[in-house]
C-alpha cells in the first residue's frame, strides 16, 4: 500500500500532465494518420500531389515542386500512404475547387498548425475568387493589425496553396509580391480568375 508521501508526490505530478503545446513539433513528421491518403490530380498550374485526412485537406503541392510522391512527403513533413485516386467523397469537390477557385465545399485539416497560422489561413480562404487583399488587411481580420509580417511568413507556409488562395493577398501597393511558387505563377493565377488585367 503507497504511503502518504507517494500519494502526495503521484498527485503532484498528476497536475504537470497536459498537453505539449501544439507547436512544438511542427517541426517533425506528425503522426500517421494526420494526411492518411494522397494522390495526383489536375489544377490550374499543372499536375499537383494532394493529400488528405479523415478531416479534410492537409497538404497540396504542384509536381514541379514535388516530382515523386517521396518529394512530397519531405516537404510537408507528413505520413501519408499514396493512393491511385482521390477518394469519392473528395474528389468531386475538389476537382470543382481546382477548376474555379471556389473552395467553400472543400473541409480542411490543419490541426497540425499553430493556432496564429490557423487563423492567418481562415481570413485568407475568405477572399473571393477575383479580388485580392493586401497583407494589412488580413493581420486587422485576425485583430492583430501589428502583424503583417507574421502574416505574410504564415501565408509563405500554407500548406494547401490554390485552395487556400494565398495568391490572392499581395503589397499594399498592389503589386503581386511574392508567391511559393513564384511571382509569375502568381500573376497568371489573377489573371485567369480575372482579379488583374492580363
Amino acid at each position: 500500500m503507497p504511503n502518504s508521501a507517494t500519494v502526495e508526490i503521484s498527485q503532484a505530478l498528476a497536475g504537470l500532465n497536459i498537453d505539449a503545446p501544439r507547436d512544438l513539433y511542427k517541426d517533425t513528421v506528425l503522426e500517421v494518420g494526420a494526411a492518411d491518403r494522397a494522390a495526383r490530380t489536375d489544377s490550374p498550374i499543372g499536375p499537383v500531389w494532394v493529400a488528405w485526412s479523415t478531416r479534410g485537406v492537409t497538404a497540396l503541392s504542384p509536381l514541379f515542386e514535388a516530382n515523386t510522391f517521396d518529394d512530397f512527403l519531405s516537404i510537408h513533413r507528413r505520413e501519408a500512404y499514396e493512393a491511385t485516386n482521390l477518394s469519392a467523397d473528395l474528389g468531386s469537390s475538389l476537382t470543382l475547387a481546382l477548376d474555379t477557385g471556389e473552395s467553400a465545399d472543400v473541409a480542411f485539416d490543419l490541426s497540425g498548425l499553430g493556432s496564429f497560422q490557423r487563423l492567418v489561413l481562415a481570413a485568407c480562404a475568405t477572399i473571393p475568387v477575383g479580388q485580392v487583399r493586401p497583407y494589412g488587411w488580413i493581420a486587422t481580420e485576425i485583430h492583430n493589425p501589428g502583424s503583417v509580417r507574421a502574416v505574410g511568413t504564415a501565408l509563405a507556409k500554407n500548406p494547401i496553396p490554390l485552395l487556400i488562395p494565398c495568391h490572392r493577398v499581395v503589397k499594399a501597393d498592389g503589386s503581386v509580391g511574392n508567391y511559393a511558387f513564384g511571382a509569375e505563377t502568381k500573376h497568371r493565377l489573377l489573371v485567369r480568375e480575372g482579379a488583374l488585367l492580363g
